[in-house]
């Protein structure tokens, strides 16, 4: 198997580190043309997210440059000083793990839904941008197939939640109640809308804030009003709840900016992005209580209640994953099966050549290749990988290479 990721996320990294290789869309397209001129690379898919990123390829032979060293020379960074951050896998343990992630079963809030769609989106940028081979395709396809198994069957209960609803649930812990506070969200992405929506339904007032070149082609959540993107930092007076969810790499809210403006008595600053958006100094600002998306997560001792559902969904992820391998180790074959359904359809034909007509012979001939390959398949299914292999070439070898 010719598969590799490296990746930093939030169980090894801090926050500062993850944000200096994160991927805004723009530059994890850049980065995938960077990563073409390595002709070895056949596939690959950049993940970022707000608690981790991850490089994905499929390869033949071998690399030019090896992948932690190609991320690091494209964001400028030492590698001597990530080492240690860096989560390295091939092969199976990167299959695993991928199936594990989409299902949400490595985030920080257990079997949270934004991730399916975040691996989705992924996988789409690269698709679009012509690196995205067959064998990413058809592993990261079951990856989602299998995630939304898991989220249809398996129920996570309080943990089954976006890091948005851990955030409502940090205030309300505090004795913050959001009903009827007004709340500003800055991004209009898919967290700004996502926290848009949650907050309206806990009863907050929501505003968000929209960049105006693109009015009229954004969604924008039920009950939530919008404002321009240059106003946001005039209005932060207005606001007891300021959340920022964009995926720049400068900050929204600037701290010479805030330091000067007459706060609320008692105003929330919660950042979600990564890397950040909101100037940490101004959290030191009196009367400010500021999170950032560490900040949000579930805690240990409720995790022991999950222990039963987690086994259900790796049950339905393994699935999943055998089906991934059987097809992976056996693709070179699958020309061979069709090969010999063919011959086994023409040898059939010959012998009863005389004796039916055309038509006749046609549906023989389909018959026939459906019960072959429905045969063959069902013995790939049925054995070891290198059994299965030398069935089909001594089938090959002693079959197709005879004359009827």
């Amino acid at each position: 198997m010719k598969i590799k990721m490296i990746g930093v996320d939030h169980t090894k990294a801090p926050l500062e580190y993850r944000e200096k290789v994160a991927f805004s869309q723009t530059r994890a397209i850049e980065f995938l043309e960077n990563i073409k001129k390595d002709e070895n690379i056949l596939g690959c898919v950049v993940l970022s997210t707000c608690n981790r990123t991850e490089i994905w390829i499929s390869y033949k032979d071998h690399l030019k440059v090896e992948l932690d060293n190609i991320l690091c020379d494209f964001k400028n960074i030492n590698i001597d000083d990530y080492k240690k951050y860096f989560v390295y896998r091939e092969n199976k343990k990167a299959v695993e793990h991928l199936f594990m992630l989409t299902s949400g079963l490595k985030s920080k809030i257990l079997g949270e839904d934004q991730i399916i769609t975040q691996v989705r989106n992924a996988v789409e940028l690269s698709r679009n941008n012509n690196f995205l081979d067959t064998v990413l395709e058809i592993l990261f396809k079951n990856a989602i197939t299998a995630s939304k198994k898991v989220k249809t069957n398996v129920k996570f209960n309080k943990s089954s939640f976006s890091v948005i609803d851990s955030a409502i649930k940090k205030l309300e812990s505090i004795n913050i109640d959001i009903k009827n506070k007004n709340c500003l969200v800055i991004g209009n992405g898919e967290m700004g809308r996502l926290a848009g929506a949650t907050f309206v339904k806990s009863g907050a007032n929501v505003t968000m804030t929209l960049r105006q070149h693109h009015k009229g082609d954004v969604i924008i959540p039920v009950g939530v009003n919008i404002i321009s993107f240059l106003d946001r930092i005039e209005v932060l007076p207005q606001f007891d709840i300021v959340i920022s969810t964009t995926s720049t790499n400068r900050y929204m809210l600037k701290y010479e900016d805030v330091c000067k403006i007459k706060l609320k008595e008692k105003v929330v600053f919660i950042d979600l992005a990564v890397p950040r958006d909101i100037d940490e100094r101004i959290f030191n600002i009196k009367g400010v209580t500021g999170f950032n998306i560490d900040d949000f997560k579930i805690e240990e001792s409720e995790l022991k209640n999950f222990n039963e559902n987690i086994e259900k969904a790796k049950n339905i992820l393994n699935e999943y994953i055998e089906n991934f391998y059987k097809w992976y180790f056996n693709k070179d074959l699958i020309n061979s099966v069709f090969n010999i359904s063919q011959k086994v359809a023409d040898d059939t034909i010959f012998r009863i050549n005389k004796i039916v007509d055309d038509n006749t012979k046609n549906i023989v001939e389909k018959a026939s290749k459906k019960s072959i390959e429905k045969l063959i398949f069902c013995l790939r299914d049925n054995m070891k990988v290198d059994d299965f292999k030398n069935f089909i070439n001594i089938i090959e070898n002693n079959y197709l290479d005879n004359n009827i």
